[in-house]
């Protein structure tokens, strides 16, 4: 029987989640929930939508899981809180995991993480709690990422590296063999990131481009020179 489960949030992160969860049937979804100053709306994608502080009394939180569907706000503050606060009431909660990601033995995974499509997770990495790793990335052996952390599609974080809690990893960044990344730090999109980053810290990759033309019968040659070099 599949779980009960009350998706926390009426936005876009939600919506997506409903979708995920509908289209690989990983659980029942009954409700979805938000505090009750931002319930504005009954219903939300054909279900009612709760106040937080009702479910107590509607439900047995032994027999329901929630999901925390805030994306990156405030560098993944809200996420927190909103898991801080509901943790410290006993609710339960559930992972994300789409079929499609790839797995390997040894791996641990916390709870109120998101799995997205075709992420993989290679032997012993550790993905902390309330954790969202978006689709196609690749978290190689050994890696741990800590809890409140996303991390973006297509990005690489290899053997032995750390990413620090309530970081934020963007679209195709690469994060090297050992590295270990701060707390509350920032790596742009596609940034190469080789060596360890304090807290608090914002990398930006370079975004400058020299833009040369050559004639047709030059550039056909500029690649072959590239990759002599």
């Amino acid at each position: 029987m599949k779980e009960k489960l009350i998706i926390i949030g009426i936005g876009t992160t939600a919506y997506n989640i409903f979708k995920v969860v509908q289209k690989y049937e990983i659980h029942d979804v009954i409700g979805f929930a938000v505090d009750e100053a931002y319930r504005k709306t009954d219903t939300f994608c054909g279900l009612p939508v709760y106040g937080i502080d009702q479910i107590p009394a509607l439900f047995d939180l032994n027999t329901i899981k929630v999901f925390v569907a805030v994306q990156w706000n405030k560098l993944n503050k809200d996420r927190r809180d909103i898991y801080n606060k509901l943790k410290d009431r006993n609710f339960q909660f559930t992972n994300i995991i789409a079929p499609s990601a790839i797995i390997h033995a040894g791996c641990r995974i916390g709870d109120n993480c998101w799995i997205a499509d075709n992420v993989v997770l290679e032997v012993d990495s550790v993905i902390a709690n309330n954790t969202f790793v978006k689709v196609g990335a690749v978290i190689t052996h050994f890696v741990r990422i800590e809890s409140h952390c996303f991390i973006s599609a297509s990005s690489v974080i290899a053997a032995n590296a750390i990413v620090g809690e309530q970081s934020f990893i963007g679209v195709n960044a690469t994060i090297l063999n050992g590295v270990r990344i701060g707390k509350k730090c920032i790596v742009g999109a596609s940034s190469v990131v080789k060596q360890d980053i304090p807290d608090y810290t914002v990398i930006k990759p370079k975004i400058e481009h020299d833009i040369i033309q050559y004639r047709e019968d030059e550039i056909e040659m500029k690649l072959l020179a590239f990759y002599r070099k």
